[in-house]
């Protein structure tokens, strides 16, 4: 059973500071409750003190301003590996790739770089995505896409792709599972916006 040590309490203070104005683009909910629940998600799953403070930055670099060495100086090489693990490109760098390109190198790069503790990572970042998701489809309906930067059909598409990538790399552990559930979900409401 992991224990957590004040380097967790930092990473919880940290994620704080670097995400406390940001907000869900879709519901305004606080940002902070997805790196919580992917957190949560981690630890549920058995993962120890290292992916959960990679759980609670995984956004770090893409969605703040925030330099590479001052997170690896903060929280060491394995938190550093993890967190560029799960980012599809720099906040910076967003801005001259498309998001098409974005996904897709992301892609490349989980099929053949990611270690398995940045893959359960990601796995538990998809699924509290992808629940967050399904539940603004149930309480909001199809009109949810009105104000979404991307189609449902696009989400659909990257979601099968990374759950592709999951199932050959960490199996059917019950992360994996519960986000194929999920995506089976979101095709369904996708399909057939009246469920």
């Amino acid at each position: 059973m992991p224990v957590l040590s004040p380097r967790f309490e930092e990473a919880l203070a940290f994620a704080a500071r670097h995400h406390g104005g940001q907000v869900r683009h879709n519901t305004g909910t606080p940002y902070v409750s997805h790196l919580l629940a992917t957190c949560a998600i981690v630890l549920e799953e058995g993962g120890g003190e290292t992916a959960a403070i990679g759980a609670l930055l995984h956004d770090v670099l893409e969605d703040q301003p925030t330099g590479r060495g001052a997170l690896r100086e903060a929280f060491g090489d394995e938190v550093y590996r993890i967190v560029h693990d799960c980012t599809d490109a720099d906040a910076a760098r967003r801005t001259h790739l498309t998001w098409w390109e974005r996904k897709r190198e992301h892609l490349g790069r989980m099929s053949s770089q990611a270690g398995p503790q940045s893959l359960l990572v990601i796995a538990a970042d998809k699924v509290c995505s992808l629940q967050s998701l399904v539940d603004d489809l149930h309480r909001f309906g199809p009109m949810l896409f009105e104000r979404s930067a991307r189609t449902a059909d696009e989400l659909l598409w990257n979601y099968r792709e990374v759950l592709g990538v999951l199932e050959r790399r960490l199996g059917d552990r019950p992360v994996v599972a519960r986000l194929r559930r999920l995506v089976e979900q979101f095709a369904a409401l996708a399909v057939d916006p009246r469920r």
